[in-house]
């Protein structure tokens, strides 16, 4: 452990105390000294006193208002760091206090590992910045990192990563393209003792498999055309520190055999090198595939699968993630505004209503692209609909829909309620509407296996509503039993 003159000081401004031990708790793998205050007058003394590497700031403090200690601090003490930390509905005040030179903000409550990779972040960009010996009153654009949500799903992620963090075992996270695997990789390496090393990410897809040796291991000078200088590999640059693989299953099979021999020993030679070196290095790896297939199609060696699928973690993809899609909407637009320097800061209830109800195929990062595409092309401080762009906004799913009525009637005379538009109808046969309707989402999820967030989508409804109308249901046979 370091000594206390050498840790970086966080000065924590809350004055719920239960509140601020808890997030102390979070920092603790972090080697940091947190000192915690109760008051903006406090945190001004402190100040004062004691310049500290970063300021977390609560909003809503007993004495004065946070934007007012935000303030003074960039008026007196321009350089230092302040990440804001505001309950949930209070977007628009996070990005305010941006403008005025806060570097990124925090919605409480906030899950341990997204309070650590905010940390992490702020302190990374202030050293950066005096490495550079920039002032960093505005701090630059805050990048958007680690995971927004607390939807079931990623609670059960969370978990995984809070457990697997302290460990060397070999992480092995798979979900669909856009779920944030690499995100996950930087929260697993953020929150273990090795946070203050290297993290180094290379993504096999992304190389040709003629060079992938070298990026990997290295090469040294004349192993092959091209190669005029020695290179540092990736798994050099990661000793100590954590080496992500990503796209794993790209990996070309003669390079498999080298990794895990490289798993095993920990040693390995640099292209056109007889010497062995030895590092010490944590794996994360990732893939968009099933490894299993495919190691059963011959595509992934067995042995290295076993070697490397030690503790697996799944992403859920965004449609399966529930009210996430709104609360990482609202992120991303306070965090693209104050990039932009526009003055967006809350959605319509027509575009929540949309986001809600759209499936993502992209997960994340086509949720990102939008928001970034509303951001830049739009003005305003309302997303409304007609700024939402295309496949999603609408326009192109009523075409589809009234396509699809309209070619219906040609298959089939049946109406959607079973009778023929000529057809007298008997009142007998009329089911009152709440029959038709749980027949209809019944359909649904049978027809989504069991996946309500999914069913939701099909139907164009919010899964809360699913929930709750089966929640009825349930509860109308259970009393049914009773009185019988």
């Amino acid at each position: 452990m370091e000594s206390s003159q050498n840790q970086r000081q966080v000065l924590m401004v809350e004055d719920t105390a239960s509140v601020a031990a808890l997030y102390k708790s979070y920092l603790n793998p972090l080697g940091l000294m947190v000192n915690i205050v109760g008051t903006g007058a406090d945190a001004l003394d402190f100040v004062k006193k004691t310049t500290p590497d970063l300021i977390l700031l609560d909003l809503r403090l007993p004495d004065m208002m946070g934007m007012d200690v935000l303030e003074a601090v960039r008026r007196d003490h321009g350089n230092i760091p302040v990440v804001i930390m505001t309950a949930h509905g209070s977007i628009d005040v996070a990005v305010e206090a941006m403008r005025q030179g806060a570097q990124d903000f925090l919605i409480k409550p906030c899950e341990a590992d997204r309070l650590r990779i905010t940390v992490n972040n702020a302190l990374k960009q202030e050293e950066k910045a005096a490495q550079e010996g920039q002032q960093s009153k505005q701090g630059g654009a805050p990048q958007y990192q680690g995971f927004i949500g607390n939807s079931l799903p990623m609670q059960a992620v969370y978990r995984v990563i809070e457990s697997a963090a302290s460990s060397k075992a070999t992480v092995f996270i798979t979900g669909e393209s856009g779920t944030g695997k690499e995100v996950c990789a930087e929260a697993i390496h953020a929150a273990s003792p090795r946070h203050n090393k290297s993290f180094v990410a290379l993504n096999c897809a992304a190389i040709p498999k003629e060079l992938i040796e070298s990026e990997l291991f290295g090469h040294v000078k004349g192993a092959f055309t091209g190669a005029s200088t020695e290179r540092q590999g990736a798994v050099e640059l990661a000793n100590n520190g954590t080496l992500f693989l990503d796209e794993l299953c790209e990996m070309d099979l003669d390079l498999q055999s080298k990794l895990l021999r490289f798993i095993q020993t920990g040693t390995y030679q640099k292209v056109g090198s007889s010497k062995t070196s030895k590092v010490d290095v944590r794996f994360v790896c990732a893939t968009n595939r099933n490894p299993w297939i495919e190691v059963q199609e011959g595509r992934f060696r067995e042995d290295l699968y076993y070697r490397l699928h030690v503790i697996p973690i799944s992403l859920p993809p965004l449609r399966d993630r529930g009210e996430d899609v709104i609360e990482i909407a609202h992120a991303l637009l306070a965090l693209m505004s104050v990039e932009e320097g526009k003055n967006f800061s809350r959605f319509s209830p027509e575009v929540v209503d949309l986001f809600q109800r759209h499936n993502w195929p992209g997960n994340v990062r086509e949720l990102q692209n939008v928001i970034r595409n509303i951001v830049v092309l739009n003005t305003g401080e309302e997303v409304a609909l007609e700024m939402v762009p295309p496949p999603i906004n609408g326009i192109g799913v009523e075409i589809a829909s009234s396509d699809k009525k309209i070619a219906e009637p040609q298959k089939s005379p049946a109406s959607e309620n079973g009778f023929s538009q000529n057809q007298k109808i008997d009142k007998s046969q009329i089911e009152p509407l709440w029959v038709v309707e749980k027949r209809a989402i019944q359909a649904a999820i049978d027809a989504c296996d069991g996946n309500i967030p999914r069913a939701a989508g099909l139907l164009e409804v919010s899964p809360s509503t699913i929930y709750r109308k089966l929640q009825t249901w349930q509860e109308a046979a259970g009393s049914d039993r009773e009185t019988k």
